[in-house]
């Protein structure tokens, strides 16, 4: 990405505040420029010296062009300051732009998308790398104005008094330079940078499910072996790491050496000039100037190399906040349409993940009727919760349709359609607030009698019971952690608050104690009264009274009915129920 693009692009999230940008690019230039004024000033402080040496009490302009010099260093400050203040007032409201407009984008992708992504992926987008174009805009910008600014300034310094002077001075800077382009103009660095923002989001990535996994990582006593992606991510990026120091260290050795060199060819070229030992008057001043001067090569070289290398690194930032933005959302009708009733549909449905070639779901089709409870069994992977994504239209399918009396969802739209559905998952969350508030999700002006309904319709009494300041209790961190069936409950009660014709549950009580799973069963009964229901379970007995089985095999429906028909056909559903009888069964050889 080119400079000018990558500007442009910034400015595009900046709004009326560019001009706050453009400001501070003009206050750091001529802050540059005024940085060195003052050594003219220096100078002819140094030549009224020599010129007056050694009675120094006939300096007349010492103090003068001093207190000129500290003006002009005091002027160049604040005024570098004052365009610090422009930029960093326009990079946070950049920055802040950049996090809406993604957030605000995310919000609107199909919520399978995040699945795919990896939620710690996602957050470092949205963070870091609207963070990194902060610190661009608000320091590297400027300095690139002011690094290019510097360079004429100090070179028609260089030239202003000796040219062979200016000459030798200007060699170490050329070599420099030219080590300096090595790393950071070629297209190799781009090409290292992609791979290390790459693997940074990564390890990010696999950190996020470790952490998420240390519970089981603890019961079973086992080493990071058991996360081997976790540990591969590491390796990946220490492997990068070590090979990009290496690559970088001859020319970056090589750099300083060149920016650092400026005084010890000024003093060999000062003695090849002269010709030996015996310098004039006036060209020991213009020496002494130089030699007070040329350090601020390695200053502004070092600066360059800063800003080039953060110029990589937004360019990263942008290329990963565009890849979230450039995902397509679902599709909304222009007009939504209402359907005739709550039965829903699939007709030939098919389904590819992205990034895969073997379709999820594949020529599926069966229907949900209002007041029936339709469940989905089959073995881990064979599609279900595909299933359960398509009819939430976390997706939209490649193939066929997903109707709701008799409208395909895309026509219905999604904020229609999420009025219409309640789901709980597997894996319910509970948020960091109140038992409440956690529940009033379902309707979020739901009163406080609502609340106490849809709770104790869902079995929660004794969960409400326990807890000492009631629906005031906080939940989660600093608060009260429920067990899994009782979370499980309170998503319940939040789906019967929200009162949605449609419901579905997808391996809800996975996790359930046998207490819990009765509890949640009987709530299950109560949320599902005259709703069209979708049910997903491993275990058969939570869906044995189910209106319609369908069971599901490698994202086919292989087989359906009532669980009397299909014990009597003899199928894989006969297979799957004496398999599970024989599980419960199950028990200890030797053990009465």
């Amino acid at each position: 990405m080119s400079r000018d693009s990558r500007v442009s692009k910034l400015m595009s999230y900046a709004g009326d505040h560019r001009y706050l940008t453009y400001a501070s690019l003009a206050l750091s230039g001529i802050s540059s420029a005024l940085s060195v004024v003052p050594f003219y000033y220096i100078w002819l402080m140094l030549k009224e010296v020599l010129e007056i040496a050694p009675d120094y009490s006939q300096a007349v302009n010492l103090v003068h062009n001093g207190w000129m010099a500290l003006g002009f260093t005091v002027a160049s400050v604040l005024i570098y300051i004052a365009g610090l203040m422009c930029s960093h007032i326009a990079a946070f409201r950049i920055a802040k732009n950049i996090r809406k407009r993604t957030i605000a984008h995310a919000a609107t992708l199909p919520p399978g998308a995040f699945d795919m992504i990896g939620s710690g992926k996602v957050r470092r987008v949205v963070q870091d790398s609207a963070g990194a174009t902060e610190t661009y805009l608000a320091h590297q910008m400027p300095d690139m104005v002011g690094s290019a600014v510097l360079p004429v300034a100090m070179i028609v310094m260089l030239f202003m008094f000796d040219w062979r002077l200016g000459i030798a001075s200007m060699i170490p800077i050329a070599l420099a330079f030219l080590a300096m382009w090595t790393m950071v103009g070629s297209r190799v660095l781009q090409e290292h940078m992609e791979v290390y923002q790459g693997a940074l989001g990564d390890m990010n990535k696999e950190a996020v499910e470790y952490v998420r996994g240390i519970s089981v990582v603890k019961t079973f006593q086992q080493t990071i072996d058991s996360f081997r992606n976790f540990r591969a991510s590491i390796e990946t990026y220490q492997k990068f790491v070590v090979k990009y120091t290496v690559w970088c260290r001859s020319r970056m050795v090589f750099f300083v050496i060149a920016s650092d060199l400026a005084f010890a060819t000024l003093i060999l070229f000062a003695l090849w000039i002269q010709g030996g030992l015996v310098w004039t008057d006036e060209f020991l001043l213009d020496f002494m100037f130089y030699v007070i001067f040329t350090p601020l090569v390695s200053v502004l070289l070092m600066r360059i190399l800063m800003a080039s290398n953060e110029g990589y690194i937004v360019d990263d930032a942008l290329s990963r906040i565009d890849g979230i933005l450039s995902m397509e959302p679902l599709s909304e009708p222009s007009e939504p349409m209402e359907p005739a009733d709550m039965t829903v549909r699939f007709d030939d449905v098919t389904f590819t993940y992205p990034e895969t070639d073997r379709p999820a779901v594949d020529g599926v089709s069966f229907e949900m009727r209002p007041g029936t409870v339709t469940a989905l069994v089959g073995p881990s992977g064979s599609g279900k919760s595909t299933v359960a994504n398509l009819a939430c239209r976390f997706w939209d399918p490649q193939s066929g349709r997903v109707e709701v009396g008799g409208v395909d969802l895309r026509e219905v739209g999604t904020r229609r359609l999420g009025q219409l559905t309640s789901s709980v998952f597997q894996v319910s969350n509970l948020f960091k607030d109140t038992l409440a508030n956690n529940v009033r999700l379902g309707k979020p002006d739901a009163t406080e009698d609502e609340i106490m309904e849809a709770l104790r319709r869902a079995q929660c009494d004794d969960i409400v019971a326990k807890l000492s300041a009631g629906l005031d209790t906080m939940m989660g961190p600093e608060g009260m952690y429920l067990s899994g069936g009782e979370t499980q409950r309170i998503a319940i009660a939040r789906a019967m608050l929200k009162d949605s014709p449609i419901v579905i549950l997808d391996e809800a009580t996975a996790f359930a104690d046998p207490e819990n799973e009765y509890l949640v069963q009987k709530a299950f009964e109560s949320l599902a009264e005259n709703r069209t229901v979708l049910m997903i379970a491993h275990r058969l007995t939570t869906v044995r009274n189910a209106d319609n089985i369908c069971v599901m095999d490698d994202g086919r429906i292989v087989e359906s009915g009532t669980h009397d028909e299909l014990i009597a056909r003899g199928g894989m559903y006969a297979r799957m129920w004496d398999d599970y009888q024989r599980s419960l069964s199950w028990k200890v050889s030797g053990v009465s």
